[in-house]
């Protein structure tokens, strides 16, 4: 028989009505998954840090004032770390600490300086005077060691000298010289092929803390021989960047040389030693490469042109701004500047070889203008790509007086960071040597920082908890970090799988009895 017309409006109704309940239901599931993988993906954001205990590097007197920390990791034993440091006072000297057990404890050794090396001036026993050392290990572990010698009444830099080590630091060979008179602000980097790269401050002429005439550029020399021997100096500076310095070499992921220098402008103030508080116009900073070993370089690449100093500086000692090679060609290059009235830690990154570089991001995660100073960034990378800066912060005293070291880390390529502070206690920024009123206390040149993920972070950083202002003493401080995703995250994501996985059954279970509802539906009908 056949059914009469209602009956088909009915299963017509009904069809919608199931249809709509699926297309519900499938909405449901969908918004309960997202929900869930946005809270996963929130906590998988979450970090567990330790920070371990803090050790002195250096093994300084009560009036010493050691500062300028350069960090290294042996690439064949990750667990041997070298420090190479600055001594300003009570004489002008270099030091080298070594540790075997990832930074729990720290061991030294001397810097060498051939016989013939005159002594450097205000010395009471005649004592040698190694100064600015910096270090690199190469990839088949040798460690080298670039410093200069001061000599005369005004202890400029007579020679700069590299030194090698085999054994991780524990002893160093007699130093070849690598060139002559007023090398200043010298760095090294080795590249994969185990080449040497140096550059520095070539100065025409020096005055009273001062630099005289020009040109003043910055120049590199490398050595594919193990140091041995040294190609001739080639110009890594703009020609028309007339007042430049504070230069850094690294190798790219590619393997290509890149060096970060600053163009400090019209500051003849800074570079002349001329009364005045700080130089009111932004400094800038330069990025150039290397795509032949070394041997030419390319036009500078302006990454940042809004530097603002907050105070004035020792031209022979300015402090280095820092630059990072991550994967893929990426860069990252960190500085401090007062342009939102007192100073700030900001990171620029570029993921095309330092052609273009997004934003500056700020790295410090304290409110903005309180007042206080975080200064003398240094970033790494880690293996797995997180980005790490370590810095000196003053957020935790109103009067912007004591200081403590924080690391910054952030797992999103710089975009954002988690701020963590390394020190104990805090320490003194008044505690130190100055070389006058205009430039105030100095803290140094640099920190140190090396990056792990299979082996725990290692920073170091300038530290006067054993100092007074009548002292002046200075200590080169290093802490282990560990830095690793909370578990939490993966207890979460297996439980929102399971939530998930629970809700797409419910969906399914009930798609099946509303067929089965259906079927029913239709035999009583027909």
């Amino acid at each position: 028989m056949r059914a009469p017309i209602w009956a088909g409006r009915l299963t017509s109704w009904r069809r919608r009505r199931t249809t709509g309940g699926i297309l519900g239901a499938m909405a449901v599931v969908g918004a309960a998954g997202t929900l869930i993988i946005a809270a996963v993906l929130s906590l998988l954001d979450q970090h567990r840090v330790e920070v371990g205990p803090n050790v002195f590097v250096n093994d300084g007197g009560p009036i010493d004032a050691t500062n300028s920390p350069t960090l290294v990791r042996n690439p064949r034993r990750p667990q041997n770390l070298v420090a190479a440091y600055r001594v300003d006072r009570p004489r002008f000297s270099a030091g080298l600490g070594w540790s075997d057990d990832s930074g729990v404890s720290w061991q030294r050794s001397p810097l060498p300086l051939p016989e013939e090396v005159p002594p450097c001036a205000g010395t009471r026993s005649g004592e040698r005077c190694p100064f600015a050392p910096d270090v690199a290990f190469g990839p088949d572990g040798t460690l080298y060691i670039l410093y200069v010698n001061l000599e005369g009444r005004g202890n400029a830099p007579a020679n700069l000298w590299l030194a090698t080590s085999s054994d991780g630091g524990r002893s160093i060979s007699p130093p070849v010289r690598v060139a002559g008179q007023l090398t200043f602000q010298p760095r090294l980097v080795v590249d994969p092929g185990g080449t040497i790269h140096i550059t520095w401050l070539r100065a025409s002429q020096v005055g009273l803390l001062s630099l005289v005439g020009f040109p003043n550029p910055v120049v590199a020399v490398h050595s594919s021989d193990g140091g041995r021997t040294f190609s001739a100096p080639v110009t890594v500076s703009d020609p028309e960047r007339e007042r430049v310095g504070a230069a850094t070499p690294v190798i790219d992921s590619n393997g290509e040389l890149v060096v970060l220098y600053q163009d400090f402008k019209n500051d003849r103030r800074d570079f002349e030693n001329l009364e005045g508080p700080p130089w009111p116009d932004p400094f800038a900073l330069v990025v150039t490469r290397s795509r032949d070993g070394g041997r030419t370089f390319s036009p500078g690449i302006e990454l940042e042109s809004g530097v603002v100093p907050a105070r004035r500086f020792l031209v022979f000692l300015p402090e280095f701004t820092s630059i990072a090679a991550g994967p893929h060609g990426t860069l990252y290059v960190a500085w401090a500047d007062a342009r939102n009235g007192e100073e700030d830690v900001f990171l620029r990154r570029s993921s095309d070889g330092g052609r273009t570089w997004a934003p500056a991001v700020r790295v410090n995660d304290n409110r903005r203008q309180d007042g206080t100073t975080q200064y003398l960034p240094r970033v790494d990378v880690a293996a797995d790509g997180r980005v790490d800066v370590v810095f000196l912060d003053r957020r935790q005293d109103p009067e912007d007086v004591m200081t403590d070291a924080f690391l910054a880390f952030s797992h999103d390529s710089a975009r954002s960071f988690t701020n963590v502070k390394l020190s104990s206690e805090p320490f003194d920024s008044r505690v130190g040597p100055s070389t006058g009123p205009r430039s105030g206390v100095d803290f140094g040149s640099r920190l140190g920082l090396s990056s792990g993920t299979d082996q725990p972070t290692i920073a170091a950083w300038t530290d006067t908890r054993e100092g007074t202002e009548s002292t002046g003493r200075q200590d080169i401080v290093a802490a282990q970090v560990e830095v690793t995703r909370s578990r939490r995250a993966l207890t979460s994501l297996l439980a929102a799988g399971g939530l998930l996985a629970t809700a797409l059954i419910a969906f399914v279970g009930s798609r099946r009895a509303t067929a089965r509802r259906r079927r029913a539906s239709s035999g009583t009908t027909s």
